[in-house]
């Protein structure tokens, strides 16, 4: 299987007597987006920028490292490099999300990794701006926390996603990079610290 078979059109499907929306009857949407951006405000609200970034952050992490142990496990992939592209193409978790990949490369025997994308639909971005005006840096801390999960259980060490661009801070667009954890310097200090805890 290569990561471009999936059709989201085809394999979302919406069961309307559970109000349960579904990936190939196996992978479900837990939350959308509105709902989302509504915690996303009160928690803000409640606990501050710093606090609620780290708990998104968290959430991405830990639904994007097991969804990746899933998808290994149900589909066998054409190449490690499809497996890889998977994730971003079918981010379904909590909104419809849709990830270009722009560059992949890695070599595991030297401990290198680097993955670029664009978001096709940040979903993150929009509630902010819904909510507040463009902020100083970048917003979709879910998304870059699933990014970071995922790829860690793809790589087998630590690898951190950041936004290089954001339109919750006012970009074009949102374009990330991923890169293991030793390649990141101090910009990626909070994220790094925000996913210590978590496994490798």
């Amino acid at each position: 299987m290569r990561a471009t078979d999936f059709n989201l059109s085809k394999d979302l499907k919406f069961n309307l007597e559970t109000g349960v929306t579904a990936f190939r009857d196996n992978r479900v949407v837990v939350m959308d987006a509105c709902a989302l951006g509504l915690l996303r405000q009160n928690l803000l609200d409640l606990l501050g920028w710093q606090k609620t970034r780290e708990l998104f952050l968290k959430f991405g992490y830990q639904n994007g490292y097991s969804d990746f142990m899933q998808m290994k496990m149900a589909y066998r992939f054409d190449s490690e490099i499809d497996l890889l592209a998977s994730g971003p193409v079918i981010h379904t978790w909590e909104g419809i999300v849709h990830s270009v990949p722009k560059e992949i490369r890695f070599d595991r025997s030297k401990g290198e990794f680097f993955f670029d994308s664009v978001w096709k639909n940040s979903y993150e971005a929009e509630q902010h701006l819904c909510f507040n005006k463009p902020a100083a840096e970048p917003v979709c801390w879910t998304l870059v926390g699933y990014a970071s999960g995922w790829c860690t259980a793809f790589f087998g060490k630590r690898v951190i996603a950041l936004e290089l661009s954001c339109a919750g801070k006012g970009d074009d667009h949102c374009e990330s990079r991923i890169l293991a954890e030793s390649a990141w310097g101090a910009e990626a200090a909070p994220y790094i610290e925000a996913l210590k805890d978590f496994r490798v």
